[in-house]
């Protein structure tokens, strides 16, 4: 009996994310190995300043790709006969901005870690792990061309596996137990990790008749797309910014553990947004939106069966979770449930910012971003200061699910349908 496009395509999707979902579990596992590795070897305050400064490099590692990160996919995804130009036009935008940030965080690590973190011990380690401001924002890149040829596999071993296995090697092997000489070694894993991105990018490139995109479509594009980017990760990681300015080094390591904790129930989203940010660029260039709506609406289905057993785990079994990270540890069981009901909002929401990026409205997801970015930042600033540890993890949490939950009202705006509406056919 022969299936229906439709039914072809839901059978597909379901596939391809069953397939990204197995990999993205592993790298999930290779991420929560290294970091019960990095806090059971280093200790709390060692852990902590290294998490503290890798949060960092995270961070303006984003700020140098420049809004490159979904642009990247929306383009290749849409067209893949121009991959190799979007990605070099990308790369030569991120690699120099990169660089160049790179450079200043080595050369200012001194008094970023005097003057702003209050924590002199930290200097040595952001300067081991500055290079990596380049190594992240390139292997970020190769990853979404990649992820926009469909090629979900390679795309989730470069972004998730190729650093962390590294790091886990290194330690196993190496005896690390110094922040310092760990920075280093991720410094030189995100080298490894753009290499290999790069080789498997040029591998898997289009056989056909290469074209290539205007700076003037990409800069477009890229230019709203970049607040978002910035935002975003002000969403998720200045948490941890403002507990380094707040919090000895162990409550920090404690946020950092329960946050990459947290996050593990986003690699359910993450997976299946790897197979279907492309066809959502695809679909919406074909003005296909009856099916775009149709596999929207499945993906949300997809992502809270798989991710509500992981949330479930973390909010009845948060100390059995943060004890298998070490001594000191444990006490962070409530901040990890505070965290992953923010993760679940996020879940629960399904793929609406790729929704949105991916039919050409950056410029609403740039808004979005904008007022839950500059929430996370007074919110988390003003509850971290009147109640801790707790109120950090709250405000983060907060920030999380409103930056979704305004994302579903606009994708019902621009697009005609509500994400969490899955009962409606």
């Amino acid at each position: 009996m022969k299936l229906s496009p439709r039914s072809s395509q839901h059978q597909d999707v379901i596939r391809s994310s069953a397939i990204a979902f197995v990999i993205r579990a592993l790298g999930a596992v290779a991420g929560f190995i290294a970091t019960a590795l990095i806090a059971r070897e280093l200790g709390a305050e060692e852990s902590g300043y290294y998490f503290l400064a890798f949060t960092t490099v995270v961070i303006l590692a984003a700020v140098s790709r420049m809004g490159m990160d979904n642009t990247v996919i929306r383009f290749v995804g849409s067209s893949p006969e121009q991959a190799m130009s979007v990605f070099y036009k990308s790369m030569a935008l991120a690699g120099g901005a990169s660089l160049v940030v790179g450079v200043c965080l080595y050369t200012l690590a001194t008094p970023v870690a005097e003057h702003f973190f209050k924590k002199p011990q930290m200097a040595g380690v952001i300067e081991g792990i500055a290079v990596a401001v380049v190594g992240v924002a390139l292997f970020t890149l190769a990853a979404n061309a990649l992820q926009g040829l469909q090629k979900v596999l390679l795309s989730i071993f470069v972004v998730n596996i190729a650093a962390n296995g590294i790091l886990i090697a290194s330690i196993l092997l190496f005896n690390i137990s110094d922040a310092v000489t760990l920075a280093r070694v991720f410094a030189a894993a995100a080298s490894v990790a753009a290499l290999s991105g790069y080789v498997m990018l040029r591998k898997n490139r289009p056989r056909r008749a290469a074209t290539a995109i205007s700076w003037e479509a990409l800069i477009k594009s890229c230019m709203p797309l970049w607040i978002v980017v910035i935002m975003g990760q002000m969403v998720q990681w200045s948490g941890q910014f403002i507990a380094g300015v707040y919090m000895v080094p162990e409550v920090v390591a404690q946020l950092a553990v329960a946050q990459r904790t947290a996050m593990l129930a986003s690699f359910v989203l993450i997976a299946v947004n790897l197979v279907v940010a492309p066809k959502f660029a695809a679909m919406h260039r074909n003005g296909d939106m009856a099916a775009l709506q149709h596999l929207a609406k499945m993906s949300v289905k997809l992502i809270g069966v798989m991710a509500t057993p992981v949330i479930a785990i973390m909010l009845i079994f948060p100390g059995f979770l943060m004890g298998l990270f070490g001594e000191g540890f444990a006490g962070g069981s409530t901040l990890l449930q505070i965290l992953a009901v923010g993760q679940f909002v996020n879940a629960i929401t399904g793929s609406v910012g790729f929704l949105l990026m991916m039919c050409g409205h950056e410029k609403d997801m740039r808004n979005i971003t904008l007022i839950s970015g500059s929430l996370a930042l007074t919110l988390t600033w003003w509850l971290t200061a009147a109640y801790g540890a707790y109120g950090n993890a709250i405000g983060t949490a907060i920030a999380v699910a409103t930056q979704n939950l305004l994302a579903v009202y606009f994708v019902k705006r621009r697009l005609g349908f509500n994400t969490l509406a899955i009962w409606q056919k």
